[in-house]
């Protein structure tokens, strides 16, 4: 009865959100200008091309590859309209993804259905379905590789830590920032596991070695071109520079595109090593404007409101649109209500502070806050389940 009414809950969860997306959808113009989706978009005529992707590591491979294959199917201007809706479909299912992770996190039916829910009402995650970036195909495989960690903490099966690192290698191969997921699950399975070290390392060195074995192929493809050890891109060094240098204000800044050595050297690993090298420099001989520039980054991250044309686009349509510090204020009240829950929204918590971190080692952009956003919303929803629960006891007392 309850494998049933979780298949139930998650085709409606599922259903709702991609009627909400194909509806966006059907008259969205999307953004092809944007310099980040025309670059990804030159890498991914190169696939499609048979290239191979081509020379350096600029970008992470996982969403040029799908773009190389879309454009290969659709053509160069088919490719605009198959990519939002084949992103309408996985964001769906990382709606239906979430209503599965919310109620193994709060033990509540109540709460997956309405953290389910909340992901596909979001307007943030509906609207990047039309953009060509690669948050939705990254939040579908690191949802995913979430909810088999969430299998893998009831059941300790081997097969299950194997699936949850095939996933983050997935995702990892879209995004690098879930590289190191498999660490922070390590005290949450200790304390579950009646502290026992042995089954936990065993798990989690699986899972690693999975992951690791996911990239293997790519980081052969890297050495081969570049020379260089490269686990997936080397974009990493140039984003710490942004946000660890003289000119650095908390965000992204243009270092300029033909006088920076950094900058020039983007897609290279050696660029990657001096982003690195700089940005450490600045750190050691400015620790007072290091300080400045964490409080900074630390405070957007729980308080900047979505980016601009999210919120134009919920204001002129009259949209209900819930700014995203709202939604962090709310997920901090739905941890505390839930205390009593701490085995199941650890992990929940545990990812936030994680990728908080992330964001103030590099910058502070809106568009990389919407990682974290899906677990706000969890735990928000997880909050009103308790509050409805207890609301319910006091009316039948």
């Amino acid at each position: 009865m309850e494998r049933r009414t979780w298949w139930r809950d998650a085709a409606l969860v599922f259903a709702a959100a991609l009627a909400l997306r194909l509806l966006f959808n059907w008259g969205f113009v999307t953004n092809k200008a944007h310099p980040d989706i025309a670059s990804m978009y030159q890498y991914s005529l190169r696939v499609a091309q048979g290239i191979y992707y081509g020379a350096g590591a600029y970008w992470p491979p996982g969403f040029i590859f799908l773009s190389g294959g879309l454009i290969r199917l659709f053509g160069p201007e088919g490719y605009w309209t198959a990519v939002r809706y084949l992103q309408a479909l996985l964001g769906a299912a990382t709606c239906a993804l979430g209503c599965a992770i919310g109620r193994a996190a709060f033990g509540s039916r109540s709460a997956g259905l309405l953290g389910g829910l909340g992901l596909a009402v979001y307007l943030p995650l509906i609207y990047y379905t039309g953009l060509a970036f690669s948050e939705t195909l990254f939040l579908f495989f690191l949802m995913a590789a979430v909810y088999y960690l969430y299998r893998l903490a009831r059941t300790q099966a081997v097969r299950d830590a194997a699936a949850a690192g095939f996933l983050l290698g997935l995702a990892t191969l879209t995004r690098p920032v879930s590289l190191l997921v498999p660490v922070l699950v390590l005290p949450w399975y200790w304390l579950l596991w009646g502290r026992r070290l042995r089954p936990v390392l065993g798990r989690v060195l699986l899972m690693g070695a999975v992951l690791l074995l996911t990239l293997l192929p790519w980081v052969v493809r890297n050495y081969i071109v570049t020379g260089d050890l490269v686990l997936v891109d080397v974009n990493g060094g140039i984003n710490f520079y942004i946000g660890h240098n003289e000119r650095a204000n908390g965000t992204w800044v243009d270092m300029g595109q033909k006088t920076d050595a950094v900058i020039i050297l983007g897609g290279s690993p050696e660029g990657g090593r001096l982003g690195y090298r700089r940005g450490l420099e600045f750190i050691r001989t400015h620790p007072r404007r290091e300080l400045e520039l964490a409080w900074t980054k630390f405070k957007w991250f729980w308080t900047k409101p979505s980016d601009w044309y999210i919120t134009r686009y919920a204001r002129e349509r009259g949209l209900p649109h819930l700014e995203p510090p709202v939604w962090g204020a709310l997920a901090v009240a739905g941890a505390i209500l839930t205390r009593r829950r701490w085995r199941g929204t650890l992990f929940l918590v545990l990812f936030i502070l994680y990728y908080n971190a992330i964001i103030v080692a590099i910058y502070y952009a809106s568009r990389y806050r919407l990682v974290v956003e899906p677990f706000w919303v969890l735990l928000t929803a997880g909050g009103a389940a308790e509050v409805l629960l207890r609301l319910r006891r006091v009316l039948e007392s």
